[in-house]
Protein backbone atom coordinates (compact mmCIF):
# COMPACT_ATOMS: atom_id res chain seq x y z
CA UNK A 1 0.00 0.00 0.00
CA UNK A 2 2.77 2.34 0.89
CA UNK A 3 4.37 1.90 -2.48
CA UNK A 4 1.24 2.47 -4.56
CA UNK A 5 1.02 5.95 -2.06
CA UNK A 6 4.41 7.12 -3.30
CA UNK A 7 3.62 6.21 -6.52
CA UNK A 8 0.59 8.24 -6.52
CA UNK A 9 2.47 11.12 -4.93
CA UNK A 10 5.01 11.20 -7.50
CA UNK A 11 2.80 11.28 -10.23
CA UNK A 12 0.89 14.10 -8.84
CA UNK A 13 4.18 16.07 -8.17
CA UNK A 14 4.78 15.64 -11.87
CA UNK A 15 1.77 16.92 -12.97
CA UNK A 16 1.81 19.51 -10.80
CA UNK A 17 5.24 20.27 -12.61
CA UNK A 18 3.74 20.03 -15.78
CA UNK A 19 1.40 23.10 -15.18
CA UNK A 20 4.32 24.98 -13.52
CA UNK A 21 6.57 24.50 -16.45
CA UNK A 22 3.77 25.11 -18.54
CA UNK A 23 2.95 28.19 -16.94
CA UNK A 24 6.68 29.50 -16.97
CA UNK A 25 6.58 28.86 -20.69
CA UNK A 26 3.54 30.73 -21.58
CA UNK A 27 4.50 34.35 -19.47
CA UNK A 28 8.03 33.37 -21.68
CA UNK A 29 5.66 33.18 -24.88
CA UNK A 30 6.78 29.96 -25.35
CA UNK A 31 3.58 28.42 -26.99
CA UNK A 32 4.61 25.31 -28.26
CA UNK A 33 6.22 24.19 -25.14
CA UNK A 34 3.54 25.49 -22.60
CA UNK A 35 0.76 23.86 -24.80
CA UNK A 36 2.29 20.54 -24.51
CA UNK A 37 2.90 21.10 -20.92
CA UNK A 38 -0.42 21.63 -20.47
CA UNK A 39 -1.80 19.32 -22.67
CA UNK A 40 0.20 16.57 -20.20
CA UNK A 41 -1.38 17.81 -17.20
CA UNK A 42 -4.32 18.45 -18.47
CA UNK A 43 -4.72 14.54 -19.55
CA UNK A 44 -3.91 13.91 -15.87
CA UNK A 45 -6.73 15.96 -14.18
CA UNK A 46 -5.13 19.30 -13.90
CA UNK A 47 -7.83 21.64 -14.09
CA UNK A 48 -6.31 24.87 -13.50
CA UNK A 49 -4.12 23.26 -17.14
CA UNK A 50 -7.52 22.77 -19.08
CA UNK A 51 -8.45 26.23 -18.25
CA UNK A 52 -4.87 27.71 -19.61
CA UNK A 53 -6.19 25.10 -22.69
CA UNK A 54 -9.32 27.10 -23.24
CA UNK A 55 -7.68 30.59 -23.32
CA UNK A 56 -4.76 29.16 -25.71
CA UNK A 57 -7.22 28.09 -28.45
CA UNK A 58 -9.71 31.24 -27.66
CA UNK A 59 -6.84 33.48 -27.98
CA UNK A 60 -5.08 31.43 -30.39
CA UNK A 61 -1.77 31.63 -28.59
CA UNK A 62 0.80 28.65 -30.37
CA UNK A 63 -2.06 27.13 -31.97
CA UNK A 64 -5.17 27.75 -34.23
CA UNK A 65 -7.66 29.56 -32.39
CA UNK A 66 -10.61 27.25 -32.49
CA UNK A 67 -13.52 28.51 -30.11
CA UNK A 68 -14.69 25.25 -30.27
CA UNK A 69 -12.02 23.37 -28.56
CA UNK A 70 -11.78 26.47 -26.25
CA UNK A 71 -15.37 25.55 -25.05
CA UNK A 72 -14.49 21.71 -24.51
CA UNK A 73 -11.91 22.49 -22.18
CA UNK A 74 -12.84 25.29 -20.62
CA UNK A 75 -16.14 22.98 -19.62
CA UNK A 76 -13.33 20.35 -18.39
CA UNK A 77 -11.93 22.43 -16.37
CA UNK A 78 -15.72 23.79 -14.86
CA UNK A 79 -16.78 20.30 -14.72
CA UNK A 80 -13.40 19.38 -12.17
CA UNK A 81 -14.87 22.52 -10.16
CA UNK A 82 -12.39 24.95 -11.38
CA UNK A 83 -14.24 28.91 -9.98
CA UNK A 84 -12.04 30.70 -12.60
CA UNK A 85 -13.11 28.09 -15.41
CA UNK A 86 -17.02 28.29 -13.75
CA UNK A 87 -16.81 31.95 -13.88
CA UNK A 88 -15.72 32.42 -17.32
CA UNK A 89 -17.98 29.52 -18.79
CA UNK A 90 -20.96 31.54 -16.48
CA UNK A 91 -19.76 34.68 -18.96
CA UNK A 92 -19.84 32.82 -21.98
CA UNK A 93 -23.37 31.84 -21.46
CA UNK A 94 -24.32 35.70 -20.63
CA UNK A 95 -23.03 36.53 -23.77
CA UNK A 96 -23.59 34.00 -26.00
CA UNK A 97 -20.02 33.40 -26.68
CA UNK A 98 -19.01 30.24 -28.27
CA UNK A 99 -22.27 28.47 -26.63
CA UNK A 100 -26.15 29.51 -27.02
CA UNK A 101 -26.82 32.35 -24.32
CA UNK A 102 -28.66 30.40 -21.29
CA UNK A 103 -28.83 32.76 -18.21
CA UNK A 104 -30.21 30.13 -16.19
CA UNK A 105 -26.63 28.06 -16.71
CA UNK A 106 -25.04 30.77 -16.13
CA UNK A 107 -26.00 31.84 -12.60
CA UNK A 108 -26.35 28.51 -11.73
CA UNK A 109 -22.64 28.66 -12.16
CA UNK A 110 -21.70 31.72 -11.06
CA UNK A 111 -23.78 31.05 -7.77
CA UNK A 112 -21.62 27.44 -7.96
CA UNK A 113 -18.13 29.17 -8.37
CA UNK A 114 -19.16 32.19 -6.02
CA UNK A 115 -19.62 29.20 -3.28
CA UNK A 116 -16.38 28.10 -4.12
CA UNK A 117 -14.74 31.70 -2.89
CA UNK A 118 -14.77 33.31 -6.09
CA UNK A 119 -14.53 36.83 -6.07
CA UNK A 120 -15.55 37.57 -9.11
CA UNK A 121 -18.54 35.51 -9.34
CA UNK A 122 -19.66 37.00 -6.17
CA UNK A 123 -19.30 40.41 -8.03
CA UNK A 124 -21.12 39.13 -10.83
CA UNK A 125 -24.12 37.65 -9.16
CA UNK A 126 -24.31 40.84 -7.10
CA UNK A 127 -24.33 43.47 -9.88
CA UNK A 128 -27.29 41.45 -11.56
CA UNK A 129 -29.38 41.15 -8.28
CA UNK A 130 -29.00 44.91 -8.16
CA UNK A 131 -30.04 45.76 -11.91
CA UNK A 132 -32.55 42.63 -12.29
CA UNK A 133 -30.53 40.92 -15.04
CA UNK A 134 -31.12 37.27 -15.85
CA UNK A 135 -32.75 37.34 -12.25
CA UNK A 136 -35.37 39.21 -10.17
CA UNK A 137 -33.91 42.40 -8.49
CA UNK A 138 -33.16 41.72 -5.14
CA UNK A 139 -31.52 44.30 -3.68
CA UNK A 140 -30.81 42.04 -0.30
CA UNK A 141 -29.64 39.39 -2.51
CA UNK A 142 -27.25 41.89 -3.70
CA UNK A 143 -25.68 43.04 -0.88
CA UNK A 144 -25.08 39.21 0.25
CA UNK A 145 -23.30 38.57 -2.63
CA UNK A 146 -21.62 41.97 -2.29
CA UNK A 147 -20.45 41.18 1.03
CA UNK A 148 -18.78 37.97 0.38
CA UNK A 149 -16.91 39.30 -2.79
CA UNK A 150 -15.45 42.71 -0.66
CA UNK A 151 -14.34 40.44 1.86
CA UNK A 152 -12.48 38.37 -0.52
CA UNK A 153 -10.78 41.54 -1.34
CA UNK A 154 -12.56 42.71 -4.49
CA UNK A 155 -12.68 47.00 -5.01
CA UNK A 156 -15.38 47.29 -7.30
CA UNK A 157 -17.59 44.85 -4.76
CA UNK A 158 -16.28 47.36 -1.72
CA UNK A 159 -17.24 50.37 -3.75
CA UNK A 160 -20.57 48.77 -4.70
CA UNK A 161 -21.47 47.73 -1.11
CA UNK A 162 -20.45 50.78 0.15
CA UNK A 163 -22.89 52.61 -2.53
CA UNK A 164 -25.63 50.19 -1.46
CA UNK A 165 -25.07 51.57 2.16
CA UNK A 166 -24.64 55.11 1.15
CA UNK A 167 -27.97 54.95 -0.47
CA UNK A 168 -29.96 52.38 1.59
CA UNK A 169 -30.29 50.06 -1.04
CA UNK A 170 -31.01 46.31 0.47
CA UNK A 171 -29.41 47.72 4.15
CA UNK A 172 -30.68 50.60 6.51
CA UNK A 173 -28.48 53.94 5.46
CA UNK A 174 -24.92 53.42 6.82
CA UNK A 175 -22.28 55.91 6.57
CA UNK A 176 -19.93 54.32 8.79
CA UNK A 177 -20.13 51.38 6.66
CA UNK A 178 -19.70 52.83 3.90
CA UNK A 179 -16.64 55.16 4.64
CA UNK A 180 -15.24 51.28 5.61
CA UNK A 181 -15.89 49.44 2.24
CA UNK A 182 -14.60 52.50 0.42
CA UNK A 183 -11.74 53.18 2.16
CA UNK A 184 -10.33 49.72 1.70
CA UNK A 185 -11.33 50.06 -2.07
CA UNK A 186 -9.46 53.68 -2.24
CA UNK A 187 -6.36 52.40 -0.25
CA UNK A 188 -5.79 49.57 -2.95
CA UNK A 189 -6.47 52.31 -5.69
CA UNK A 190 -9.80 51.98 -7.15
CA UNK A 191 -10.64 55.19 -8.67
CA UNK A 192 -14.30 55.05 -8.44
CA UNK A 193 -13.32 54.69 -4.58
CA UNK A 194 -11.29 57.96 -4.30
CA UNK A 195 -14.21 59.94 -6.37
CA UNK A 196 -17.55 58.56 -4.07
CA UNK A 197 -14.59 59.37 -0.97
CA UNK A 198 -14.60 62.71 -1.80
CA UNK A 199 -18.31 62.97 -2.59
CA UNK A 200 -19.84 61.68 0.16
CA UNK A 201 -17.10 63.23 2.35
CA UNK A 202 -16.38 59.75 3.86
CA UNK A 203 -13.53 61.27 6.15
CA UNK A 204 -15.93 62.43 9.00
CA UNK A 205 -17.18 59.02 9.11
Amino acid sequence: MKKVLLALSCASLLFASNYDDGLESYKNKEFKKAYDLFLQSANNGNSKSAHNLSIMYNNGDGVKKDLKESIEWLEIASNAKNSYAMTQLASNYMQGYGVLKDYKKAVALFTEAALLDNSQASFNLAYMYTVGLAVKENPKEAVYWYEKSANLGNTNAQVNLGFMYISAQGVKKDLSKAAMYIKKAKDSGNPKALELWNEFELSKY
